[in-house]
């Protein structure tokens, strides 16, 4: 097994930073800091990092097709334009209980946008797992869920692969192309406790799952078929969060880190935890699909 050692490449110190996503048409990177209510934004041609805060905490942010961005806040979706700051309250998934919010999502192949609900504190089973169409129609999906996470299509788009963190498990469905439908759950495969819990995912040109590990210090790429580890991506902070692939090449790992649940001591010894981390990977990643708004 190869073990490498991802580099820090913004001190951020977030929070809870989740949810990286690389525009491939704008080349640049999206990701979130969930309990510090912030959207940020890094351009690697310019080496420009900006960032916006928001009024309630921020689970998932993605690119829409029309060039805006499509948010998860806690009380339910908006859109947001990067240039002119505006952002649109939706009429979707609206969220009224203070004890809720909305944790990592992802667009599937036909443009649809898969969110799942969490409790603030992760009481076991409060959340459920949403489709949102192009119409802003919402389909829930699973039921029960208690940390969604980690979502990821296989390239020829007839698996599905999703982890709620607290099962220590990754599970796959049959996704029909067709439809957007996902049926037909299977446990792929299971994650040994001393690994840390499986956070956030992305997927490979070769369908190798890279899987962020919450209290693990790593991201691993994990063959979903063996459950074998083939690599290691070791990380100067214990809770990896999720990573997903981008530059140029679409070989470049970014990598989102936590300070949330460490100790006094636990930030001593790991002072960079909440930061961002790149690792340059042999292998490549697929890039992402966007929302399409059709509303």
């Amino acid at each position: 097994m190869k073990i490498s050692k991802a580099d820090l490449l913004l001190d951020t110190k977030s929070i809870l930073g989740e949810g990286p996503v690389w525009d491939w048409k704008k080349q640049h990177l999206l990701w979130v800091d969930i309990e510090g209510n912030v959207l940020h934004l890094f351009i690697p041609r310019k080496q420009q990092h900006r960032q916006w805060t928001f009024d309630g905490m921020l689970g998932a942010a993605v690119p829409i097709d029309n060039g805006t961005v499509l948010l998860a806040l806690e009380y339910g979706l908006a859109t947001f334009d990067l240039t002119n700051e505006k952002l649109i309250r939706l009429p979707v998934l609206k969220n009224s209980n203070p004890a809720m919010r909305y944790n990592d999502g992802k667009v599937d192949p036909n443009g649809n946008f898969w969110i799942g609900s969490m409790h603030k504190k992760a009481t076991p089973k409060m959340g459920n797992f949403y489709r949102v169409d192009t119409k802003m129609n919402t389909t829930q999906h699973i039921a029960d869920t208690s940390i969604s996470n980690g979502m990821a299509w296989t390239s020829n788009q007839k698996s599905f692969y999703y982890i709620d963190t607290s099962t220590y498990e990754v599970w796959r469905y049959d996704y029909d192309i067709a439809t957007s439908e996902i049926r037909n759950k299977q446990v792929a495969f299971s994650i040994p406790p001393d690994f840390g819990g499986p956070d956030g995912m992305s997927i490979d040109a070769e369908d190798m799952l890279w899987i962020a590990h919450w209290g693990g210090n790593c991201i691993r790429r994990w063959n979903p078929n063996t459950g074998k580890v083939l690599e290691t991506v070791e990380v100067d902070a214990p809770h990896v969060t999720s990573c997903c692939f981008g530059g140029n090449d679409l070989k470049t790992l970014y990598i989102t880190t936590a300070r949330s649940g460490l100790s006094q001591s636990q930030l001593e010894n790991f002072p960079l935890s909440g930061g961002l981390f790149v690792y340059e990977s042999q292998v490549k990643g697929t890039p992402i699909s966007y929302f399409k708004d059709s509303t």
